[in-house]
């Protein structure tokens, strides 16, 4: 508690606007004195002086929080009160608490109850206040969760110590992440906070996108894959045409996607990936369509949750896969890898699948693992080729590229939660997930009401 803090509370300030307004304004005229002397003696202290001041600026905010606190009361209830246990609470008297607010330390005084039949106690404002079991003020709570979703712990206390003076140990950031998922709990359990169709012509139903990937995280013991889904809507595209030229062809534009994920079975997903998709305009869907890398369990849910969609092999695995096998027959450096993936691409390109698997079952096989790698990817592209037409799809307007989502692995998964040395307990890493979700699709703080 500073200075000024100490001499109020003597006083008994409660209530006493006056003179906690006149203590507050007594530290700011002092840091303007302090200031100017400074800046006279010293113009180029200009850095020096800014985090003076703001340290004053936070000394007095501490006087005026800590007074607005107190004005709320103790939080007596009469010499008696109801346990949550169904026993009778009895009055012991005031106890005092610190309480780190983003303006620095807060002294309260609150009434305090004990239940001898669970042996628990309470302070009522402790509860109405929203820091029962907890040291820290909603806001600080909230600034927490915000550096640890983004970064590691230890870098997070450091930036939140270095950029609001509050500083608080590696090992509270991470409780305190963590704690936060339990009102975050919309984002980790699938229920979307709020959706809406963005980048859609209200006069025209949108077509609906859905992507799904899965990405490894590394826990104790070992890796558990996290599955990831977004949504997105996108206008029909519009067919232009000017006199004497072709009718134009191009990418749609898109709607914000929405994220969800978390480390679950497939059908969870799918349920999942279905309440998401209802929220975001499936009932009013022009077309629904369904993109991700050929991975069974994706197409399995999509034709349970979402049957008539139409399903597209993301393009750039397709392609991907071509490169695996070419680099299996000739290695990377041999330049006639390179050249086959090019007769192979254009034919890829057209949804002509047969001559691609025709393609790859001409190629030569220098061993047993090599023709097990040519006739595994053969395989691939003949059961998929339904959903590899992509000349077809895109002449229709559509994606074909499931980018979005592949950057949201990259993005919500591997930046934050993939970090060298890492290694989560499964709740951690769920905590920290959903917190990310929250942030990324903008429901942070309406995710996490009263950051609590």
């Amino acid at each position: 508690m500073s200075e000024g803090m100490e001499k109020g509370a003597e006083a008994g300030w409660e209530g006493k606007v006056d003179g906690v307004l006149a203590l507050a304004l007594g530290i700011l005229g002092r840091a303007v004195q302090e200031a100017s002397a400074r800046m006279s003696a010293c113009p180029g202290a200009l850095g020096e002086v800014e985090k003076m001041i703001q340290r004053r600026v936070r000394e007095a905010g501490a006087l005026l929080f800590e007074a607005s606190v107190a004005s709320a009361g103790r939080g007596y209830e009469g010499s008696r009160g109801l346990c949550r246990c169904g026993g009778t609470s009895k009055y012991m008297g005031d106890r005092e608490r610190d309480m780190v607010s983003l303006l620095g330390k807060t002294r309260l005084r609150r009434a305090y109850y004990w239940c001898p039949q669970c042996g628990q106690g309470r302070a009522p404002l402790d509860e109405r206040l929203g820091i029962a079991g907890t040291d820290f003020s909603p806001g600080v709570r909230e600034a927490i969760g915000l550096v640890g979703a983004d970064v590691a712990f230890q870098p997070a206390r450091t930036l939140l110590g270095r950029l609001a003076g509050v500083w608080v140990s590696a090992r509270k950031h991470r409780e305190v992440s963590e704690s936060l998922v339990q009102s975050a709990g919309a984002a980790l359990e699938g229920h979307p906070v709020r959706g809406t169709v963005e980048g859609a012509d209200p006069q025209r139903a949108p077509d609906l996108y859905l992507l799904a990937d899965g990405v490894m995280a590394p826990i104790r013991g070992g890796w558990r894959e996290v599955k990831l889904g977004a949504v997105f809507a996108a206008p029909p595209r519009r067919k232009r045409q000017e006199k004497g030229k072709r009718k134009q062809r191009g990418k749609p534009d898109r709607g914000r996607a929405r994220f969800f994920g978390d480390v679950m079975e497939a059908e969870a997903f799918g349920e999942q990936w279905y309440r998401w998709a209802e929220v975001m305009g499936l009932g009013r869907a022009r077309r629904v369509i369904v993109l991700g890398d050929g991975a069974a369990w994706i197409w399995n849910q999509a034709q349970t949750h979402f049957p008539g969609a139409i399903l597209i092999v993301d393009f750039y695995h397709a392609l991907e896969r071509l490169w695996t096998v070419a680099h299996a027959v000739w290695g990377e450096a041999d330049p006639r890898a390179a050249s086959w993936v090019r007769s192979a691409k254009a034919p890829l390109r057209r949804g002509d699948i047969p001559r691609v698997v025709a393609l790859l079952r001409d190629l030569p096989a220098r061993n047993n693992a090599t023709r097990k790698i040519i006739e595994e990817a053969a395989g691939y592209y003949a059961n998929n080729a339904d959903r590899m037409r992509y000349r077809h799809f895109r002449r229709q307007g559509l994606f074909t590229g499931s980018g979005v989502v592949e950057a949201a692995c990259k993005r919500i998964v591997a930046q934050r939660l993939k970090g060298t040395g890492m290694r989560w307990n499964l709740e951690g890493l769920r905590s920290i997930l959903a917190l990310r979700l929250a942030i990324i699709n903008g429901d942070w703080p309406a995710a996490v009401p009263r950051a609590a």
